[in-house]
């Protein structure tokens, strides 16, 4: 029969080996100016580094630069879009900055691994705090796809509106009629209706008239006609329209309507104004404010 080999206890620990107190009659005997010569060799490699990672990281910038300038000119040969550009350029520069912090990091001795794991962990902690930006990323990537507007238009969202001078990573940037910035979050933009005013190349222009109720009805139309017919921004096709629109409570409300060519949109409603308010003054049509008449018996 054979031998049954002995059980062995595999919970058991191995102590853990007792340190050597330096008692303090074997101080004397401590090398300090091996120590400190070998204290001084690590704080010098320990600088050399840190300058080294100073140095790569001032001239990595300056690389960056020097490779967007290039990149742009690039794609400005290639005819992309001032939209494209720019989001592209901000994209080529978040990489390359990043590419030059890791080469610094490499410098002072840090093991890729560690600073991949490093990354990646803090990836995760910055992609949990910061959802709305990549929220903002995707809807970045989706205005370049969809092209809804391009850098220059005239586009209104929301309770904002100007014109458009700049697609980035995270947000879209527009110029008011005063000359005010705006920063608008893309993924709102994307989420929101949008209205540009610039991608029709016609507009429709509308004026609302409004008349005493003794007023003559054709003598008012044949006024809006003859402007209409006068001005040469005014399209002759579609054709203008001159109508009756509605009998308000204190007022005949009587429109002209016409087309013209979006640029030239507000200059032509602020000159048709001004002229109907010096054509109906001279012809004495008087315009309508609301008003209460009282008859007593």
């Amino acid at each position: 029969m054979p031998a049954i080999p002995p059980i062995i206890d595999t919970t058991a620990t191995t102590p853990p080996p007792i340190t050597e107190v330096l008692a303090p009659d074997k101080w004397g005997h401590i090398d300090y100016k091996g120590l400190l010569s070998d204290w001084l060799e690590k704080g010098i490699n320990f600088g050399v580094r840190v300058l080294i990672a100073i140095i790569i990281f001032y001239v990595g910038r300056l690389v960056v630069k020097w490779l967007l300038r290039i990149a742009d000119r690039a794609m400005e040969r290639r005819k992309f879009e001032v939209a494209v550009r720019g989001f592209l350029h901000s994209i080529l520069r978040v990489i390359l900055l990043i590419a030059v912090v890791v080469a610094a990091i490499n410098s002072l001795g840090v093991a890729p691994v560690s600073f991949a794991a490093l990354m990646a962990a803090a990836g995760i902690t910055i992609g949990a705090s910061l959802g709305g930006q990549l929220q903002n990323l995707a809807g970045g990537v989706i205005i370049l796809l969809t092209h809804p507007f391009r850098v220059g238009d005239y586009i209104s969202t929301g309770t904002t509106e100007g014109i458009v001078s700049r697609v980035a990573i995270f947000f879209t940037s527009l110029t008011t009629v005063d000359n005010k910035a705006i920063y608008i979050p893309n993924a709102k933009i994307t989420s929101e209706a949008l209205i540009n005013y610039t991608e029709m190349k016609l507009r429709r222009c509308e004026w609302l008239v409004t008349v005493d109720y003794d007023t003559d009805y054709e003598q008012v139309r044949a006024l809006l006609e003859q402007i209409a017919n006068n001005e040469s921004r005014i399209l002759p096709e579609p054709a203008h329209q001159v109508a009756l629109s509605q009998l308000s409570a204190s007022s005949v409300d009587i429109f002209l309507r016409g087309w013209c060519h979006t640029e030239e949109y507000w200059q032509l409603y602020w000159d048709i104004n001004r002229e109907i308010y010096t054509r109906f003054n001279k012809e004495g049509i008087g315009f309508a404010f609301p008003q209460l008449r009282v008859h007593t018996s």
